[in-house]
C-alpha cells in the first residue's frame, strides 16, 4: 500500500504529496489519534484532507515521517493506509479500534454485521468448566479490546496469539457485564507474528483497575500483585482471590480468577506474589477479575514457607509426612537423610509427591509413639525453606480399618442430621476424616480401634437439642455412653458428635478419608435429578471422588444435571426425625454408584443396626 502511494507521488511530481502523514510538526500533518477514528474523510480528492477523530482517546501518535517506508508496525495495524486505486485518497484508513469500540457499544442481539478488520489476537482462552473457549482482540495498547466467544479450533486457520485477523461479528452478547462477540463470519488471517508485548500495559501501579473497569475490559495487561486472601468459588472449575498491588490495596473488587487445577499445581496461597504476563482483564459485573488460565500466565514467588502438618504410618516400614505446601521433589534427598525419628526408628529412603513425602523406615513397633523431624533443606516449589513446625508425632503402624458409609439423613429437624458408617474389616480409625462437599470437615476420629461389623453414628449440630445429656464421643465401646442417659445415642453403635450445624439437603457429596488422606468411600446425593444447577463445592468434590474411582460413572467433571442424574435421590424427602425414613445402602456390595442405595423417601431408618438386605461379614 505504501509502495503504491510512493509511485503516485513520483508520477504527479508534487512537492505536497504525502504531507498528510508527514512530520507531526508540519502544518499539513495533524496528529492522528490512533485509538478510535470514527469520522469520515473530509475531502477524498485532496491529499491534505484531515481525518476527523470523533472520539479522542489518549493513544500513541502515528509516526509517518518516512512515507515510502517498506516496513509496517503490525501492532499499529489499526491505522493501515488503504490505496484502493491510484487516484484514491491516501487518507482512507482502517480504524480497527473504532470498529472494536462500535461492537462494544452495540446492544446484544443477532443478525448483526459489524466488521473487525486487521485486529490482533492477544490471548487464547481455553474452555474450562462452563466457560467457553475464545480469544481476545485488540489494536492499540490503550484499547479498546473485545472477547470473541468462539472456539479458536473451529476457525481455519485457527487463530494464534500475534495473528492479525479480519471477520464480521454477527452476534453480540453480555455475560456478567463482559461484552463478547458470540458468533462471527468471514474469518480470515491477514498476518502472523505480531509481538503482543507491545499491546500489553503494565498496570501494577494503576489505581483505577476497578473504578475504570470498562476501559480495561478484555485488554491484556502485565500485573505484579500478591494474594491478599484465600481462594473462593468463582464459577464451575474456577476460584478467585483478592489481590493487592502497588496501586490498589484493600479492595475486594480487585481479584484474580484461576482454574482450580492451576491453583493446586502452582500451590497458590495467601501471601504468594504473582507476576502475570499478557493476561486478559475479565469481570463479574463491577468486580475486576484478572484472568490467569495456564501456568505460563504467571510466575509465582514469595509464598509462605512450608511447614509440617502431620505424619502417619501407612505400613509397618513406611511413614507419610504431609506439608502445608507442595514440596519440590528435587529438594528431597533419595536417601531419606533429611528425615529423622526418635525411639530408634531410621529413615531408609524418601520421595515427594505434591504435599506428601513418603519415607521408607526400619521396622516400626505397632502402636509405639514416634516423632518425625524434617530438615529445613526441604523446600516448596519456589525453593522456600521449611519453616516451623518442622516436627509431627505419629504411632507405629497398625492395620487400617476398612469402612463404608452405610446410612444418611440430611433432613432431620433442628439440623440433628445423621450419617452411619459400617466397618467392613477391623483396625484403627485414628485420623480418619468424614467430610461434606469439598471443605466441610464433619469429624476427624481420634485414636480409635474398631472391629468388623461395628457401626458408627455421626451426629450433627452438637448441642442440647441434638445431644441431650452432653454425651462425649465413644471410643472404647458402642455402649460406653448409654442411651438411658444420653437419649440421642445408640447403644449398638459408636456415637460421635460433630460441631457441624447440619448437612445441606439440596446436593451433596459425603466422603470418608483414611489417615493417609486416601478416599475410602463416598456417596453423591441430590434432591432433584433434573435440577438446573449444582453447588461448586459439590462439583469440586465429586470430581475428586471420580478421579479416585470411588463413584461410577467415573467422569472428569460432574456439572449441574450431570451430577444430579448420577446421584442418589431424594435428599430432602427423607424423614424429619431420626426414627423415620433415611437413605440406606441396600446390601453388602459396594459398586460405587447410585444402585447401591435406596431412593425416594427411603425405608424406615436402621441407625445402629444392619439395613434391610444386609448380613454380617
Amino acid at each position: 500500500m505504501r509502495t503504491l502511494r510512493s509511485l503516485a507521488c513520483l508520477a504527479l511530481v508534487l512537492a505536497a504529496c504525502g504531507d498528510d502523514i508527514g512530520n507531526p510538526t508540519s502544518p499539513d500533518a495533524p496528529r492522528v489519534d490512533g485509538a478510535v477514528i470514527d469520522g469520515a474523510v473530509v475531502d477524498a480528492a485532496t491529499p491534505d484532507a484531515a481525518v476527523a477523530d470523533a472520539r479522542p482517546v489518549d493513544a500513541r501518535p502515528v509516526d509517518a515521517n518516512t512515507t515510502d517506508a517498506p516496513t509496517f508496525d503490525a501492532a499499529a495495524d489499526a491505522m493501515t493506509v488503504l490505496d484502493a486505486a491510484p487516484d484514491a485518497s491516501p487518507d482512507a484508513m482502517i480504524d480497527t479500534s473504532g470498529e472494536i469500540a462500535t461492537a462494544r457499544a452495540t446492544v446484544d442481539g443477532s443478525g448483526l454485521s459489524l466488521p473487525i478488520e486487521r485486529a490482533i489476537v492477544t490471548y487464547l482462552k481455553p474452555a474450562i468448566g462452563t466457560d467457553p473457549a475464545g480469544f481476545t482482540v485488540q489494536a492499540l495498547q490503550e484499547g479498546p479490546a473485545l472477547f470473541i466467544a468462539v472456539d479458536p479450533t473451529t476457525l481455519t486457520p485457527a487463530p494464534a496469539r500475534g495473528d492479525t485477523v479480519t471477520f464480521t461479528i454477527t452476534d453480540m452478547g453480555t455475560l456478567n457485564g463482559l461484552r463478547e462477540a458470540t458468533a462471527i463470519s468471514g474469518y480470515a488471517r491477514n498476518a502472523t507474528g505480531v509481538d503482543v508485548n507491545t499491546l500489553s500495559q503494565d498496570v501494577s501501579a494503576a489505581t483505577d483497575l476497578v473504578s475504570n473497569l470498562d476501559n480495561y475490559e478484555s485488554e491484556i495487561v502485565d500485573l505484579n500483585a500478591s494474594l491478599a486472601g484465600g481462594f473462593v468459588a468463582a464459577g464451575s472449575g474456577f476460584q478467585k482471590a483478592t489481590l493487592t498491588s502497588a496501586g490498589i490495596t484493600g479492595n475486594t473488587g480487585f481479584t484474580v480468577r484461576v482454574p482450580v487445577t492451576l491453583i493446586d499445581s502452582l500451590d497458590l496461597v495467601t501471601g504468594c506474589n504473582l507476576a502475570m504476563d499478557n493476561v486478559p482483564v475479565g469481570r463479574l459485573t463491577t468486580q475486576t477479575q484478572v484472568g490467569a488460565f495456564v501456568a505460563g500466565d504467571m510466575v509465582v514467588t514469595g509464598c509462605p514457607a512450608p511447614t509440617v502438618v502431620s505424619a502417619v504410618a501407612v505400613a509397618s516400614n513406611m511413614v507419610q509426612i504431609t506439608f502445608s505446601r507442595h514440596i519440590k521433589a528435587s529438594s528431597v534427598l533419595p536417601d531419606g537423610s533429611q528425615f529423622t525419628f526418635d525411639n530408634g526408628l531410621m529413615a531408609m529412603s524418601a520421595s515427594a509427591t505434591g504435599k506428601v513425602v513418603t519415607i521408607v523406615t526400619s521396622a516400626q513397633n505397632p502402636g509405639a509413639a514416634y516423632v518425625a523431624t524434617v530438615a529445613n533443606s526441604v523446600t516448596d516449589l519456589q525453593g522456600t525453606a521449611l519453616g516451623v513446625p518442622a516436627t509431627a508425632s505419629f504411632t507405629g503402624f497398625q492395620t487400617l480399618a476398612l469402612v463404608r458409609i452405610n446410612e444418611v439423613n440430611a433432613n432431620i429437624a433442628n439440623a440433628c442430621d445423621l450419617i452411619e458408617l459400617r466397618v467392613i474389616s477391623g483396625g484403627t480409625m485414628t485420623g480418619y476424616k468424614l467430610q461434606e462437599r469439598d471443605t466441610a470437615n464433619l469429624v476427624t476420629f481420634p485414636a480409635f480401634t474398631v472391629a468388623t461389623n461395628d457401626l458408627i453414628v455421626v451426629h450433627m449440630n452438637n448441642g442440647a437439642t441434638c445431644n441431650p445429656g452432653n454425651s462425649p464421643n465413644e471410643t472404647t465401646a458402642a455402649n460406653e455412653q448409654l442411651q438411658a442417659t444420653h437419649a440421642a445415642n445408640y447403644d449398638t453403635a459408636f456415637d460421635f458428635y460433630s460441631a457441624d450445624t447440619g448437612l445441606t439437603n439440596t446436593d451433596n457429596v459425603f466422603t470418608l478419608y483414611n489417615n493417609a488422606g486416601a478416599i475410602m468411600d463416598a456417596i453423591f446425593v441430590s434432591d432433584d435429578p433434573a435440577g438446573a444447577s449444582t453447588a461448586t463445592g459439590t462439583e469440586n468434590q465429586a470430581a475428586l471422588v471420580g478421579a479416585a474411582a470411588q463413584w461410577s460413572p467415573m467422569l472428569a467433571t460432574y456439572l449441574d444435571t450431570v451430577f444430579r442424574t448420577n446421584a442418589v435421590d431424594d435428599l430432602n424427602a427423607t424423614g424429619t426425625t431420626a426414627a423415620t425414613s433415611s437413605i440406606q445402602r441396600v446390601d453388602n456390595s459396594d459398586d460405587n454408584d447410585k444402585a447401591d442405595w435406596s431412593t425416594g423417601a427411603g425405608p424406615a431408618s436402621t441407625w445402629g443396626a444392619l439395613n434391610v438386605g444386609q448380613t454380617a461379614f
